[in-house]
C-alpha cells in the first residue's frame, strides 16, 4: 500500500491524500482500491481500477436463485447498473463511488432507493408503483425472483465474478452505447502500480460526462 500527496481537483491545493490498495479477485485477476481525501476542503473519493488497460465493456449476468445472491460485484464510479426486470437504472452522480460488494448488496443499495422514492411519494399511483418496486425487490432478495444483472463501464473497471466466469456474458460496448453512458472526468494523479503493470490515470467522479 502506498500514500502519496497530490493537488485536490476541487479545491486545487495540495497535499490530497491518496492510498492505494491491491485487491485480488479470484479467477479474474487484480484490481486497485483508490481512496482520495482533502485535508483542506473535505473531498472524499473512492473508487476502483483494473491492472489492465480497460475498454468500454458490458457485464451481462442472470441470477437465478438464492446462491447466485451470494456473486461478487465490483462497481467503479463511472459504471451504470440495470436490472430490467425491475425497471432499475442506476446512473453514476456527481457524488458516485466505487463499491465492492454482491448482487445482494446491489440490491439491497436499489431497496433504500425505492423506500425513498415511497417515502417521498405525493399521489397515490405514485405510491402505489413504489410499493410495487418494493415487492419485487424483496422477491428478488429472497430468491424468488430471476432477473438480469448489467453493468456498463465505459473505463472497463467493473465486474461481476461468480465461481463459474462462463455464466457472465462480456462484450465491448458499441460506440454509440458509450456516447449513451454517464461518466466523470478524469483527474490526473500519478499512480504507482505493482510491478510489472502499466501506469495509469485515477478518475474523480465530477458529474456528467
Amino acid at each position: 500500500m502506498a500514500a502519496k500527496k497530490n493537488i485536490c481537483p476541487v479545491c486545487s491545493r495540495e497535499g490530497l491524500e491518496l492510498v492505494e490498495l491491491p485487491y485480488e479477485v479470484p479467477g479474474f485477476g487484480t484490481m486497485l482500491i483508490i481512496t482520495m481525501r482533502c485535508p483542506h476542503c473535505g473531498f472524499r473519493h473512492r473508487d476502483i481500477l483494473g491492472l489492465r488497460l480497460g475498454e468500454p465493456t458490458r457485464h451481462e449476468f442472470r441470477v437465478e436463485g438464492p446462491e447466485d445472491l451470494k456473486v461478487r460485484v465490483i462497481r467503479s464510479s463511472s459504471a451504470t447498473i440495470r436490472i430490467p426486470e425491475l425497471g432499475v437504472t442506476v446512473e453514476p452522480g456527481p457524488m458516485a463511488e466505487a463499491f465492492i460488494s454482491n448482487v445482494e448488496g446491489v440490491l439491497e443499495r436499489v431497496e433504500r432507493a425505492a423506500s425513498m422514492m415511497a417515502r417521498f411519494a405525493e399521489t397515490p399511483e405514485e405510491k402505489a408503483r413504489a410499493a410495487e418496486a418494493l415487492a419485487r425487490i424483496w422477491e428478488a432478495r429472497e430468491g424468488r425472483l430471476k432477473f438480469t444483472l448489467i453493468i456498463d463501464d465505459p473505463f472497463g473497471n467493473s465486474l461481476i465474478a461468480p465461481p463459474d466466469k462462463k455464466r457472465v456474458r462480456v462484450r465491448r460496448l458499441t460506440p454509440e452505447e458509450v456516447r449513451e453512458l454517464k461518466a466523470g472526468p478524469f483527474v490526473p494523479i500519478d499512480i504507482r502500480w505493482p510491478e510489472g503493470a502499466r501506469g495509469r490515470e485515477a478518475r474523480a467522479e465530477g458529474g456528467g460526462r
